[in-house]
Formats: C-alpha cells, structure tokens, sequence
C-alpha cells in the first residue's frame, strides 16, 4: 500500500533507455527525462499494473483477486463453489467454461483475454446514465467508505453520487481530508481511464477507473477508489487539483480495550491523529506526516515518561485518552 519503490524502478528503467551515448558521454534526452518524470504512476494497487496471471498449481494459488473472480464468475453463472480465494480445480473448470462460451482460448488460465472478455461482459450489462449539466459551483468531493459511496456536492449541496470500491481491510482507503495533487489520463489498463491523485502524505493513493467493474460496490483495492470507467471520465472533467476530498469512515473502534497498539512503523490516517495529538501535548515539533518514525517514537517516549506511564513507545489503552483520541 502506498509503497513508492515500484515507482523509483519505473523511473530508472525509462531514464536507462534513454540514455544515448555521444562523444564518450552519456545525455538524457529532455523527452525521456519528461516522460521519467511523468511515470508518477499509482503503486497503491501495483497488482493492477502488473496482473498476476492465475492457474491452477500446487499448492493452489491463494490471492483476494481470486476471490474477486470468484464472485465474478459465479454472477455469471459459471462458478457454484466457495468464495475462498483458491485458484482450485472447481474454479479452474468455472474458467474453462467461461472460455468455452465465449469462444476464447480455452487453457483454464486467467491472462489478460480472459480479464479483458469479463470487464467487457460487466461494462455492457451495467446501465449507465450521464449526468446532462456539469457543476458550476464549488466542488467538494465526499467519499464514505462504509456506504462505498463518492458524492460530489456543489455548493455543499448533493450533486451526484456514485458507487465505488474502496480499499480491503489490511490496505485501507486514507480516512481524512485531502486534495487532489494531479490529474492524468490512461496510467494502464488496471487503472482505466483516469487517474485523480489525492494529497496522502504517506504513499500514492488515488481516485481511478478498473478493469474490474464487478468489484465496484467492495472492499477491493489496495487502498485507492474504484469507479466504473465512464464515471471516473465524468467526474474527471468536474474536478481540478486543489479540489477537496473528504474520506469518510470508522478509524479504530470506539472502546480503547478493541484497539490495536500503533508503534513504530506503522502509517496511515491514525498515526497522523497521534502526532497531532503529541504536537499539542507540546512533544512533537514536526508537522504530522502519518509515517510513525523515530522523532514521533521518541516523542511518545516523552509523553509517557513525563506521565509516569512504562515507556514502551507504544500507543496502548494508556495513551489513547491521554491524546484525546
């Protein structure tokens, strides 16, 4: 989730074939070092850039993307198992006979002509309206990842909502406010068609298209927001960088004692609450960032010295009411 070395390799492996060699040295071209640059591209589903293709092995492969196509396929009557994430023989025969039926290679293996035929299946049996007059006001996005919902208000009034995917629970969508950083069309087909980055301070997360359509309505990505593709290309001709999203959800449950301990290493929307909280407890000078790093441990530290609690570094049942949290 939200993990930037894909985007690192990514960027060396464009630079590299763009260098030429002249006179001994070695010079960039200004169109590659553009394009180097302009690869940005969304690693907070890098499975969707590279798909996995799925067989049958031994053991089964086990994969959430299977699960998602589990439930594809028995929407389209193929599959009567369980939805247990297995690529097994029942679901190898489920895509053998979605192959067979639709006259496409027929190997039991998921690659891309496969994933391609059931976007398109799920695109066509979707009804889609458009929404005739564009917002003229201020926009504000709101996503609420319990409804699974993106509304776009216009003057903080209801415009249009859509369904959307929205991230699984170990790659949880960002809950906060923040703002999209930058636009782009067509990062590659896991993406669809546009991409609406978002302002998260610890990782690439974004509002894009899929070439998953039955996932929408789930918990499915790695933490960016899913939308069918035709609704992602509306919404991206409404929205420009700077306008305001604002993820809705549940961080961590109301009673301390069914908390998880945060500690060193661990990032998201919670860790920037407890900088927060330690910079107004007067113990972090650093603007919070939500990557819990050592000047935030060492922080923490501070706080439960100076209150007499076991420093440990951790944010436990003790500290949580202590940050007002």
């Amino acid at each position: 989730m939200g993990n930037k070395s894909l985007l690192s390799k990514l960027q060396m492996l464009i630079m590299a074939a763009c260098i030429t060699a002249v006179t001994g040295l070695f010079i960039i071209s200004p169109a590659c070092l553009a394009a180097a640059q302009e690869w940005q591209g969304p690693t907070c589903c890098p499975g969707e850039i590279y798909p996995q293709d799925f067989q049958v092995t031994k053991p089964y492969m086990h994969d959430e993307e299977i699960s998602e196509l589990q439930v594809a396929l028995k929407q389209l009557g193929f599959y009567k198992g369980k939805i247990n994430g297995d690529f097994d023989p029942a679901t190898e025969t489920a895509v053998k006979e979605f192959q067979q039926t639709y006259k496409l290679t027929c190997d039991g293996i998921v690659g891309m002509e496969t994933r391609e035929k059931l976007t398109h299946l799920f695109e066509k049996s979707i009804t889609h309206t458009s929404t005739p007059v564009s917002p003229k006001g201020i926009i504000e996005i709101v996503i609420d990842v319990d409804k699974k919902t993106l509304t776009v208000n216009e003057n903080d009034k209801r415009f249009k909502e859509y369904y959307v995917a929205v991230g699984k629970e170990k790659t949880p969508t960002p809950i906060g406010e923040w703002k999209i950083s930058r636009k782009a069309r067509n990062w590659g087909t896991g993406f669809g068609t546009r991409w609406m980055e978002l302002s998260v301070p610890w990782g690439i997360y974004g509002i894009h298209g899929t070439n998953k359509p039955w996932s929408i309505g789930t918990q499915a990505s790695g933490g960016c927001i899913r939308m069918f593709n035709w609704d992602v290309e509306e919404l991206y001709q409404w929205v420009k960088v700077g306008t305001t999203v604002r993820i809705v959800g549940e961080l961590y449950p109301p009673l301390y004692e069914d908390r998880d301990k945060v500690f060193k290493g661990c990032n998201g929307a919670v860790v920037m609450l407890i900088q927060q909280g330690l910079r107004a407890e007067g113990y972090l000078d650093q603007p919070p960032d939500g990557v819990f790093g050592q000047a935030t441990e060492n922080a923490l530290k501070k706080l439960q010295k100076g209150r007499k609690f076991e420093v440990t570094g951790q944010v436990d049942i003790d500290i949580w009411p202590v940050l007002g949290l």
